[in-house]
């Protein structure tokens, strides 16, 4: 039977990938859902399904990457280094499709009123404090969360928003107090669900090693390097 496109509102899931030993590979699963009756964003919900080579669970790397890998930042070795409005955008989108009660803010006829707080919070739980916080306006991929300096909030439009890519773990590695991620970015136009409910076989349309750093809170991002097509086949 011939394959359909899926929509904002149907759970995908990333079909099974090869083992390559001995490190952990994993697919993601994921679902693209609009968050309560007034939508602000759409989750990308991450589990991983394992091989277990190994006993690790990569499902809170997923997790974690799941708006790293929607915004897609320029690569960098350094978090300093990094485009800031990406790193603002990861932050405000990871806040808004975190199990947040879309219920605790105000709602307007310009859409949800989110606290500057609670960005900056979720910015430092994310990166760290060594890239300094300048609230500004989050532009995206189709979609605007407008930062007022007077009232201190953002306000984000009541529409659900698609990320370009959703992340699939391959192979996890680690060195010297930092995880190594070798991740797969799926585009969410390419992915494809026969009426059956199985997956289309789909490849990433690239991949990046991403670095993290374990924190008490959960992961720091460290760094995203672009892989040659020579280093991941």
């Amino acid at each position: 039977m011939s394959a359909k496109k899926i929509t904002d509102e149907e759970v995908v899931s990333v079909g099974k990938k090869r083992k390559i030993w001995p490190l952990l590979l994993g697919t993601l699963v994921f679902a693209l859902a609009i968050v309560g009756t007034v939508s602000i964003v759409n989750t990308v919900r991450a589990k991983i399904v394992e091989y277990r080579e190994q006993s690790e669970d990569t499902s809170a790397y997923a997790r974690y990457l799941t708006w790293v890998v929607g915004v897609d930042p320029d690569p960098f070795t350094d978090i300093t280094k990094a485009n800031y409005d990406s790193l603002l955008n990861i932050a405000a989108c990871s806040l808004l499709s975190d199990e947040v009660k879309t219920g605790q803010y105000q709602a307007t006829e310009d859409g949800l009123v989110v606290p500057q707080g609670d960005v900056e919070s979720k910015f430092i739980e994310m990166f760290g404090t060594e890239v300094p916080i300048l609230h500004k306006t989050v532009v995206g991929y189709g979609y605007e969360f407008t930062y007022s300096a007077q009232t201190k909030t953002y306000t984000v439009p009541l529409t659900g928003v698609v990320p370009p890519f959703v992340p699939r773990i391959e192979s996890v590695s680690h060195t010297g107090g930092l995880v190594v991620l070798r991740v797969g970015y799926v585009s969410t136009s390419n992915v494809e669900v026969s009426p059956e409910g199985e997956l289309e076989a789909t490849q990433p349309d690239k991949y990046m090693d991403i670095t993290l750093k374990q924190t008490e809170n959960g992961f720091n991002l460290v760094s995203i390097v672009t892989l040659t097509m020579g280093e991941y086949q």
